[in-house]
């Protein structure tokens, strides 16, 4: 068994109608882009962590087991509905989600079969409200399988999905593992390696394109988290296009030193702060299970990052940490709250 799991493991509308003849005020701010960006973290269903400190096997599956249980319990089909209405008041041309998980599930050392695709229960459930919506760019990050009884066996993988509204055109899309990546070995001769990635789309608009880009930096390793964030920057630095970096970035305002020290202090504004400079816009975090009330956000760490001097932010708005944006059986719809910003290329 040991061989076998650590073999798995391891593994807004761009026209504006007038009428009458356009002033030149009017034709010229109607040629400045604008695009609606979010970022949403939509919570994989269960905290995973716990597994890292599991002192033996025995105990691994057992805590494996118990997480699975709260995947059922945390109800995505229920929440991608209640994330979907969000998104419905919304209606960004663009949404970068992280924790868009495919569980699966099969009898121990049988085959395994999907339980829950959250990207296409999230896409059903944005096509229920009237909203089409592609994958233009998918990273998969993390996969592995575990037993979570002594009879079944679960499989988990992670990805991070660029998500683009019905009619808006994009191209050159990639998506990217980061080199740094956190490897945690256990006392019971098992080593979790645990990758993380970006993806990144050209979103073409009527004054050229703009680069967005989606990731989910590492939580529990800062010295980590610092070099991916390192790595999304210098890549990103390549781009001849206006570029927005949206995710979760797992790192808060008075993190100088980490991701969002590498961004506001290499060229990026924070747009959440440059709209609301007043405004707390805490966007986590609940309780696993989902049920806390009240809220329990309490800072920040979801961000959609803007180069300076292409592009300005002209509207932020937090979603999904409202009593009422919760399903009706008292989930919230994930443990983060959203965010929506609105960006218009920069006069100049």
């Amino acid at each position: 068994m040991a061989r076998k799991l650590t073999a798995l493991l391891v593994g807004a509308g761009l026209l504006t109608a007038t009428l009458g003849a356009a002033s030149p005020d009017q034709a010229e701010a109607s040629s400045y882009r604008k695009l609606d960006v979010a970022t949403y973290n939509v919570y994989q269903g269960t905290d995973l962590t716990t597994l890292l400190a599991a002192p033996n096997l025995p105990e691994l599956v057992r805590r494996a087991g118990i997480a699975y249980g709260q995947v059922i319990a945390t109800d995505f089909p229920s929440r991608a509905q209640a994330i979907a209405r969000l998104i419905r008041k919304e209606r960004p041309e663009v949404i970068g989600l992280q924790e868009v998980a495919l569980w699966k599930t099969g009898p121990l050392g049988g085959d395994v079969t999907t339980s829950y695709d959250f990207l296409a229960i999230l896409l059903d459930a944005l096509h229920t409200e009237g909203l089409d919506y592609r994958a233009a760019a998918v990273d998969t990050t993390f996969s592995g399988t575990l037993p979570i009884s002594a009879t079944r066996q679960a499989s988990f993988t992670d990805r991070d999905v660029i998500l683009v509204r019905d009619g808006v055109r994009t191209e050159r899309a990639e998506s990217h593992l980061y080199t740094a990546k956190l490897v945690v070995p256990t006392s019971f001769g098992m080593t979790f390696t645990i990758p993380r990635g970006w993806s990144s789309v050209d979103v073409k608009l009527p004054g050229g394109p703009v680069r967005v880009a989606n990731t989910h930096l590492e939580p529990v390793a800062p010295p980590i988290r610092n070099a991916q964030a390192q790595e999304l920057h210098t890549a990103l630095a390549q781009s001849p296009h206006p570029v927005a970096a949206v995710g979760d970035f797992n790192s808060q305002p008075t993190d100088a030193s980490g991701p969002y020290g590498t961004f506001t202090g290499g060229g990026y504004v924070d747009s959440w702060h440059a709209v609301e400079p007043g405004k707390n816009g805490f966007t986590t975090t609940q309780d696993p299970d989902l049920t806390n009330v009240p809220s329990k956000l309490s800072h920040r760490v979801d961000y959609v990052f803007h180069r300076a001097g292409r592009l300005v932010a002209v509207r932020a708005e937090v979603f999904g940490d409202r009593l009422t944006d919760r399903t009706p059986s008292g989930l919230w719809p994930s443990d983060h709250a959203g965010l929506v910003v609105r960006l218009r290329a920069a006069r100049g």
